[in-house]
């Protein structure tokens, strides 16, 4: 129960059923989703340690409200980890590996052309989390995926543009043939090119909301 009912507010908290800036209260989530206290502490815990929640003195659990410049800094950590993981995958890689990201990647496209978003969410998640498990760094995939996950929020601002959608599934292809191939170049220059939209499009929205001057609270 403790696990779905993380993985469901995760899912709300990323989706903007709990907006960013929102509080969130134990005994509101726990009327939501039918859940007992000790399991929406443990999700409240495990989404914090996901950088999607924070705590805050005398104001409770909130949702991580990013500006610009804290979108641009997590940008900046996932572009040097995610080329540091494509520099250091062996290539080609196995063909089995490549096989199973191509499959993933077909269910993701099928989810794009359905507009099922909880499944381009998770699977989009499931391509990358195999992608950089052939980086030989247990301890680098597990970063690449933490910074991953808490840039979630920002990433969805684009699920329901198509063509930005159209993009990141060819992305997904680019990627795939890098890796059956043998330059290193093209592996980082494809995981390059699949990062920064996403950051572009929060820097609009949020200057769109509070302007562009706007400083963080």
């Amino acid at each position: 129960m403790s696990d779905q009912l993380t993985q469901d507010l995760e899912y709300d908290v990323i989706f903007g059923v709990f907006p960013p800036g929102a509080r969130i209260i134990e005994d509101r989530v726990m009327e939501i989703y039918g859940a007992k206290r000790h399991a929406v502490r443990n999700a409240f815990a495990e989404l914090e340690a996901r950088g999607l929640l924070v705590r805050r003195p005398n104001r409770g659990v909130e949702v991580v409200d990013f500006t610009p410049d804290e979108v641009d800094a997590l940008y900046d950590v996932r572009i040097i980890l995610e080329t540091a993981a494509a520099e250091r995958t062996d290539l080609p890689c196995d063909p089995q590996i490549a096989a199973r990201l191509n499959d993933i990647a077909k269910r993701h496209e099928t989810a794009v052309n359905e507009q099922d978003l909880r499944a381009v969410f998770w699977l989009n998640q499931e391509f990358h989390e195999v992608q950089y498990s052939c980086c030989g760094n247990p301890r680098l995939a597990e970063l690449i995926s933490k910074h991953a996950r808490a840039a979630q929020p920002i990433r969805v601002i684009k699920y329901e543009d198509r063509v930005h959608m159209k993009q990141i599934v060819s992305q997904h292809y680019d990627i795939i043939a890098a890796m059956r191939g043998t330059s290193q170049d093209a592996l980082v220059a494809a995981v390059r090119a699949h990062l920064p939209a996403s950051a572009e499009a929060y820097r609009t929205l949020y200057n769109r909301r509070f302007g562009a001057r706007a400083q963080p609270a």
